[in-house]
């Protein structure tokens, strides 16, 4: 006899009781300090009305993304099924909600007091901090499954689009804004900035970004960047390109006073990955250089991959406000993709955020914000127990 196909719901609940502990054995402080700094958080329900409050369902829902929920009904089960877990410390007194009105409630949350709270909180319970020059890259990252096409009832309804802010000494998303489009990150990047500690750090961002305003707002904020120039910048790209021609990369391997160079060899299954890292003060012969505030340096990643006999070379050009330093210029570029890779990656498979099909803007950045929270947590505990993080099972929440 064939067994019976379980529904999402049945198999979400029979996840979370995998798993048992025993309650006396848990430290519940750091919930209740969580579940305090969301009582700040603005309320714009009436109050006669409100028979839920807004901090039991904020913490339910980072707990029940910890426990491998992706949506409102999934916050809902786990929330009806650890009911009398989660009264360990929470009142719950208007009893469980339905999963409309958790969607309801995070409509109305705004993000950036959300976010804010979630990354004191993080950095307070986790203990993280910088005492060394942080590198923070910013990219912009698309949620699909909250977009419709249009038909007869309804106008197009376009994806939600979020540019985050990673810190790399910090391990975890630290700033992030709702925009329109990928084109609207461009506009968004002094405003971003302007929520972060730029002073003395490295901020990197791919060449869609790299525009003069941009460039110039972080080093009004006293900070540096190491950013690529691509096509978009036209010219400028093709004077790079023409500058380190094959003699002029020689020149610079021989470093001198005013270059600096770096090799790095990696192996990749069957292939031989050469990193070559250019670095040059050499640039008063651009003509139009001070367009771009604070630059000191111009630079060069020559990508070398060979397979057997099949050899390809892609080359990368950058500009710096630092000056020759080719161990920092070198991992900042290295440490750009961890916001990828670190960040977006995991919110698309760890998190399934594409497979949520919200169409409420507020509300599904709002969820995006508790999932980062719960993420540098995860990380965290992946750091204590040397799991890969898409193989823990946080079922027994």
């Amino acid at each position: 006899m064939k067994n019976k196909k379980l529904s999402k719901s049945e198999l979400t609940l029979k996840q979370m009781n995998k798993y048992k502990i025993n309650i006396d054995d848990l430290n519940f402080d750091s919930l209740k300090t969580f579940k305090e700094k969301i009582k700040a958080l603005s309320d714009s329900r009436q109050k006669a009305k409100c028979k839920y409050k807004i901090w039991d369902i904020v913490v339910v829902s980072f707990l029940a993304i910890i426990g491998n929920c992706n949506d409102w009904e999934e916050i809902h089960d786990f929330a009806q099924n650890k009911k009398s877990w989660l009264k360990n410390f929470l009142m719950l007194s208007g009893g469980i909600p339905s999963a409309i009105t958790y969607k309801r409630v995070f409509s109305i949350i705004k993000p950036d007091e959300l976010e804010n709270i979630c990354v004191l909180f993080a950095q307070d319970v986790l203990k993280l901090f910088s005492s060394t020059r942080n590198i923070m890259n910013i990219d912009g990252k698309t949620d699909n499954g909250s977009s419709r096409n249009e038909n007869d009832t309804r106008s197009k309804v376009k994806s939600l689009n979020v540019l985050n802010v990673y810190s790399n000494n910090l391990g975890m998303c630290i700033a992030s804004e709702m925009i329109e489009d990928k084109t609207n990150e461009i506009s968004t990047i002094p405003k971003i900035l302007d929520k972060i500690n730029v002073k003395g750090n490295i901020i990197t961002w791919d060449a869609l970004n790299t525009q003069k305003e941009n460039v110039k707002s972080v080093i009004q904020l006293k900070g540096d960047y190491v950013v690529p120039i691509k096509q978009n910048q036209g010219t400028f790209y093709n004077d790079l390109a023409l500058y380190f021609n094959e003699t002029q990369l020689s020149i610079i391997r021989a470093c001198g006073s005013h270059n600096t160079y770096l090799k790095t060899l990696e192996k990749s299954h069957s292939s031989v990955i050469t990193y070559e890292y250019f670095q040059t003060e050499d640039i008063s012969w651009y003509s139009n250089l001070k367009d771009w505030k604070g630059v000191k340096s111009f630079g060069l990643v020559k990508k070398t991959t060979q397979k057997g006999k099949n050899k390809s070379v892609e080359y990368r050009y950058y500009i710096s406000s630092i000056y020759n330093d080719i161990d920092t210029f070198s991992k900042a570029i290295r440490q750009h993709w961890s916001v990828e890779n670190k960040l977006h990656w995991h919110l698309d498979f760890t998190f399934k955020q594409d497979d949520n099909s919200t169409m409420d803007k507020n509300a599904l950045f709002n969820l995006q914000i508790l999932k980062k929270l719960a993420l540098a947590f995860l990380n965290d505990v992946k750091r204590v127990y040397n799991e890969v993080l898409k193989e823990l099972d946080f079922g027994y929440l």
